[in-house]
C-alpha cells in the first residue's frame, strides 16, 4: 500500500490556515491589474499591470495568489517545500524531486516580473513578495501593506476563490476579468470591451468578452442594465455600455465614496418611504375624521327634521341611500 500524499485541496487549506488572516480575505493593489503610466505626450494615463504578463502562465498566477494570501507581516515571506507549492498550484502532484524543477520555473517567471524575490533559507527557498506593480525600471519595489489612499488603491480577494473551487472552474479569461471587476470597487460598474479599454487592462477584446461570458454563465457576474458613457472616438461622443454587478462571494469590494453613496441612497429611499407612509396615514386620518363629521351632521340633521315633523335624513353611503331627483 502506497503512502498517502496531501491533495491539492488539503495543500491549499494548509496554506490558507497558516496565514491567520482576519475575515478570510487578502489584499491586492489595483496596480496589479491596471498601472499608471506615462502617455506619449507625457500625460499620466493607464496601462496594463503585471497581470497581463501572466495570462499564459496560469500556474504562476496561482502561486502568486497563494503567496499574496499567506504572507502577512515581517519580511512578507514564506518558506515551504516545493512539493507543497506544486500540489497547491496544481503543477505537480507527486511527492518527488521533480516538483522542485516544475515549481522553480514558475518562481523564476514571477521573479523576472519583479513580483517576488527568492532567498536561500536552509535547504529551502524563501519566497518574499514584492509590490504588485512589478518592475520599476530594472528593479522590484519592496512590499508594504496597502493603505488605501489615493495612488495606493487595493481590493480584497476572498479565500472562497479556493474553498469554492473557482481556481479550478474558471479559465484564465474568467480569472482575469474577475480580478478586474473586483478592482472596480463599485456595486455596479462597466467593463471595457472596446480595443482601447481592453488594452488598458492588458487584455485583448477577445479575452475580455470571453471572460465576461464565462462569469455570466457561472453566475458570478450579473448584467444589471446599460449606461451612457463618454466615448469621443465615435461620432456621437457617447455610447451605451452594459453595466454589471459581482455576485457572492466576490461582491465584497466597495470604495469609501461608493459606500457613502449607497448609504445616502438607502437613506433617501427610507426617507421617501417614510414620507409616503406619513402622507397615506394623514390621508386616511382625514377621511376618517370627515366620515365621522358626516355622521355627526347626519344625526344632527335627523334630530332637527324630526322636531319639525320632516322625514329622516339618510346617512350618505349607507343602505337605501336616496338618489338625487332627476328633472321629469
Amino acid at each position: 500500500m502506497g503512502e498517502r500524499v496531501m491533495t491539492q485541496e488539503e495543500s491549499i487549506e494548509y496554506l490558507l490556515r497558516r496565514s491567520q488572516r482576519q475575515g478570510d480575505t487578502f489584499p491586492i493593489r489595483r496596480e496589479f491589474i491596471q498601472a499608471r503610466v506615462e502617455g506619449r505626450l507625457g500625460e499620466p494615463t493607464t496601462g496594463p499591470g503585471p497581470l497581463s504578463d501572466l495570462l499564459r502562465a496560469p500556474h504562476a498566477l496561482e502561486l502568486l495568489l497563494l503567496v499574496y494570501a499567506v504572507t502577512t507581516s515581517g519580511d512578507f515571506g514564506v518558506t515551504e517545500r516545493s512539493q507543497l507549492w506544486g500540489r497547491a498550484a496544481g503543477i505537480y502532484m507527486l511527492a518527488d524531486q521533480k516538483a522542485s524543477v516544475a515549481v522553480s520555473r514558475q518562481w523564476q517567471h514571477l521573479e523576472k516580473l519583479g513580483l517576488i524575490e527568492r532567498r536561500q533559507h536552509g535547504r529551502f527557498k524563501r519566497i518574499i513578495k514584492r509590490r504588485e506593480c512589478g518592475l520599476v525600471g530594472e528593479s522590484s519595489v519592496p512590499y508594504t501593506a496597502p493603505a488605501g489612499a489615493k495612488g495606493d488603491v487595493y481590493f480584497r480577494v476572498p479565500f472562497a476563490y479556493w474553498r469554492k473551487g473557482w481556481h479550478q472552474k474558471l479559465d484564465m479569461p474568467g480569472k482575469a476579468v474577475l480580478l478586474a471587476a473586483m478592482s472596480r470597487r463599485r456595486e455596479t460598474f462597466t467593463l471595457p470591451q472596446d480595443t482601447r479599454g481592453a488594452r488598458a487592462l492588458g487584455l485583448s477584446r477577445h479575452t475580455v468578452t470571453r471572460g465576461i461570458d464565462e462569469l455570466l454563465s457561472r453566475k458570478l457576474l450579473v448584467k444589471t442594465g446599460t449606461d451612457e458613457v463618454v466615448n469621443v472616438r465615435i461620432k456621437r461622443g457617447y455610447e451605451w455600455v452594459n453595466t454589471y454587478q459581482l455576485a457572492e462571494p466576490f461582491n465584497i469590494n466597495l470604495s469609501n465614496s461608493e459606500s457613502e453613496r449607497l448609504k445616502a441612497e438607502r437613506t433617501e429611499i427610507e426617507r421617501t418611504e417614510e414620507e409616503r407612509l406619513e402622507a397615506k396615514y394623514q390621508t386616511l386620518k382625514v377621511v376618517q375624521l370627515t366620515a365621522e363629521e358626516v355622521k355627526q351632521l347626519a344625526l344632527g340633521g335627523n334630530a332637527r327634521r324630526k322636531a319639525r315633523g320632516g322625514g329622516r335624513l339618510r346617512h350618505p353611503g349607507g343602505p337605501g341611500q336616496a338618489s338625487p331627483r332627476q328633472p321629469g
